[in-house]
């Protein structure tokens, strides 16, 4: 019981919306059997005294079918069972009303309390109820006391408003056996109707209180201990380890398929130690030089070592490096006001392969100038 208390204590905080449909999924949701009972018991008030007087001749007619004597149909047996059969039908027919509504109407007022579940779980076998001993734990359960208590004050309610109506229509009650049937009936449907809406309104106010108890009883028994309300946060948005992991083998699988793309470039311009972007550019494919990878500190020194081992050229152009990592993305074609800076760079390209040919001189560093606003460095001082 101690452990029962403690975690009681540790629920202190509200059920989340997840929690709350979860169990809704579950099948578990408020019920109030006085609201059901008190809807029951006004909706056979109400059908009593808006069909009670076509219920009484249509069981009157019903009986003077059945106790009319017919010479014809004593001596053949087969239209007896048929005529047993159709009475059966009307008295059925006859009694429906009475036992719809009522039942309808305890639906209803189910559902209104704790809404409409389609959950086959609450029916499923348990068979850890099958456990003697968890059963009579259950059976003498705080809950068990509570519903108990409740079902004992309302029956003792309903007792002394009915011992009450009947103590007063006892002598009216009286004087209806020296009245006509006719009369005596309809006085005692009187004195019933009252009796009924007496009750009803005890078992009224009875489910007026209970129903926003088991509403309240509900939210309460799915209340969440911090840790809870963690783990739960934590499934909803994904664990963040996990996600940092996902995101790190992304980006690993991103560098790597960067860095496979390096021998494929034209150049890499370089900070020449801090940073690296490898440029490519093929006439007729492309309307821009395209970015194919970058980095900044260990990540350019890999650039610069799988492009020296590639045979891709290096070209050392500080400004140029830094404007080119910080405004262009991977696998992006350069903004047209670096055109003209990359144009002497594929100009310098150029050169240099015809000297690596034989053809032309080593070609001199290109110089390369920046519009102003484009070196990060410049724009920081």
């Amino acid at each position: 019981m101690a452990d029962s208390s403690d975690d009681r204590d540790a629920r202190q905080l509200p059920a989340s919306e997840r929690k709350l449909r979860q169990a809704r999924e579950r099948g578990q949701v408020p019920r109030s059997r006085e609201a059901a009972h008190a809807a029951a018991l006004i909706a056979m008030t109400a059908t009593i005294a808006l069909y009670g007087s076509v219920f009484v001749e249509r069981c009157a007619g019903l009986l003077r079918g059945v106790l009319r004597f017919d010479a014809s149909v004593a001596g053949a047996p087969g239209r007896t069972l048929a005529l047993a059969a159709t009475a059966a039908v009307d008295a059925f027919l006859a009694t429906l009303p009475l036992l719809a509504a009522p039942m309808l109407a305890a639906a209803a007022a189910t559902l209104a309390v704790g809404g409409r579940v389609l959950s086959l779980e609450p029916v499923a076998p348990q068979w850890s109820r099958l456990d003697p001993v968890a059963g009579l734990g259950r059976l003498f359960s705080v809950n068990s006391v509570i519903e108990i208590a409740k079902l004992a004050a309302l029956a003792i309610a309903v007792g002394l408003v009915g011992a009450w109506c009947v103590a007063g229509a006892m002598e009216r009650f009286v004087g209806h056996l020296g009245m006509a049937l006719p009369a005596a009936l309809a006085g005692a449907a009187f004195e019933l109707r009252n009796g009924l809406l007496a009750v009803s309104a005890v078992v009224v106010v009875a489910a007026l209180i209970d129903a926003p108890v088991q509403v309240w009883r509900w939210h309460v028994q799915l209340r969440m201990t911090p840790q809870e309300a963690k783990q739960e946060q934590r499934e909803v948005d994904g664990d963040p380890h996990v996600k940092a992991r996902v995101r790190e083998r992304a980006r690993a699988i991103s560098r790597g398929r960067m860095l496979a793309a390096v021998p494929t470039a034209d150049v890499v311009v370089t900070n020449p130690t801090h940073y690296a972007v490898a440029l490519r550019y093929t006439d007729g494919e492309m309307t821009a030089p395209r970015v194919v990878a970058k980095g900044a500190d260990l990540l350019a020194a890999r650039i610069r070592e799988i492009a020296e081992r590639s045979g891709v050229p290096l070209l050392e152009s500080p400004p140029l490096a830094r404007a080119l990592y910080r405004h262009v993305e991977v696998d992006r074609e350069i903004p047209a006001v670096l055109y003209a800076a990359v144009a002497q760079v594929l100009a310098w390209v150029y050169q240099l392969q015809q000297h690596r040919a034989g053809r032309a001189a080593m070609p001199r560093d290109p110089g390369i100038e920046l519009p102003p606003g484009l070196d990060p460095q410049e724009a920081a001082r």
